[in-house]
């Protein structure tokens, strides 16, 4: 089988203090590692630590505490690759994650996420479509469901070089916002540069995305830049991987704002960097850390946030 560059989309419909993002408008970029000559993998993890954020809050309602706290985290996945041929690929997952906070249990979070992705590589290109379920509680009480499709396309470029787009469609109902429900439309390039013998990756992507909600004041166009640089390397003699992103996001609201009087105009800079060191085979360490920064016209989402996390991963 081939070894090929594969983008992954991940949804996460709410960010309280676990730094969950809403990707309904943003899809993120990674790197599947090499195929085998099995025509039919299994993979899964199961990690678990704990955290703590400067500012608990849920993004999606702009609504932060303006206090810290500290929660632990489990997030447990289960991904199937068929490779129906060496041109079709066809992948399938779930995963799970659970935030429980110590003081702010209103803020809990469980996630629940479905995935499918279809693919076949052409001589020139290769073209593929997904679809994403997610569905959220906060507090215990039903939050969010969404649901996200994707058409893309991508060609790799002197084995070094992997350009991607695609088109992408979203779905998002609240369970006690009905204003806020919302149709998505958007489209994402993305470039993936490979180096330091495969060791290394650098990942630049651009996205805009239309969303129109039930009410006009919560509907915004947004444009989002992304930098993602990935290394794996040798640490103390244990297999290390290095990540380090950031994203800035600009938001611009198509109507004015009750109690507001104008249109929102928002912006957001979030980044990130994690270690993850391999103890043996299947065990990992992890150690991760998040400043958000969101500005606004609007003071409810107008604040920062940091986030530090240490946890521990088993793959099989």
């Amino acid at each position: 089988m081939k070894t090929r560059p594969r983008q992954f989309s991940a949804i996460t419909p709410c960010h309280s203090a676990t730094a969950l993002l809403l990707l309904a408008t943003s899809i993120g970029s990674g790197i599947a590692a090499a195929q085998t000559d099995e025509a039919f993998t299994l993979s899964g993890s199961l990690e678990a630590g704990a955290e703590y954020n400067s500012n608990v809050s849920v993004s999606e309602l702009e609504s932060a505490t303006g206090e810290s706290d500290t929660a632990g985290n489990l997030d447990a996945g289960i991904d199937a690759n068929w490779q129906a041929s060496d041109r079709l690929s066809v992948d399938a997952g779930y995963s799970y994650s659970a935030e429980r906070y110590q003081d702010f249990d209103a803020f809990d979070l469980d996630l629940h996420l479905l995935y499918g992705d279809v693919s076949y590589e052409f001589d020139q290109l290769s073209i593929g479509s997904n679809y994403y379920l997610a569905d959220a509680q906060l507090g215990g009480d039903d939050f969010l469901t969404l649901k996200q499709y994707s058409f893309y396309a991508g060609k790799l470029l002197a084995d070094q070089w992997f350009l991607r787009g695609a088109l992408n469609f979203a779905d998002k109902s609240f369970d006690d916002f009905a204003q806020r429900n919302a149709d998505t439309e958007g489209l994402s390039l993305d470039a993936f540069w490979f180096f330091n013998q495969g060791r290394s990756t650098l990942v630049f992507g651009f996205s805009h995305d239309d969303e129109q909600t039930q009410d006009p004041a919560f509907s915004y166009a947004a444009d989002t830049l992304r930098l993602r640089y990935t290394n794996r390397f040798s640490l103390l003699g244990n297999d290390t991987e290095f990540r380090l992103g950031t994203r800035f996001q600009d938001r611009n609201y198509q109507a004015a704002t009750p109690g507001l009087g104008a249109r929102r105009n928002d912006r957001q800079h979030v980044t990130d960097a994690r270690l993850e060191m391999s103890l043996t085979d299947y065990l990992a360490v992890a150690t991760q850390i998040e400043r958000g920064d969101y500005q606004s016209n609007l003071s409810s989402a107008d604040y920062t946030e940091n986030r530090a996390s240490v946890s521990l991963k088993l793959t099989f």
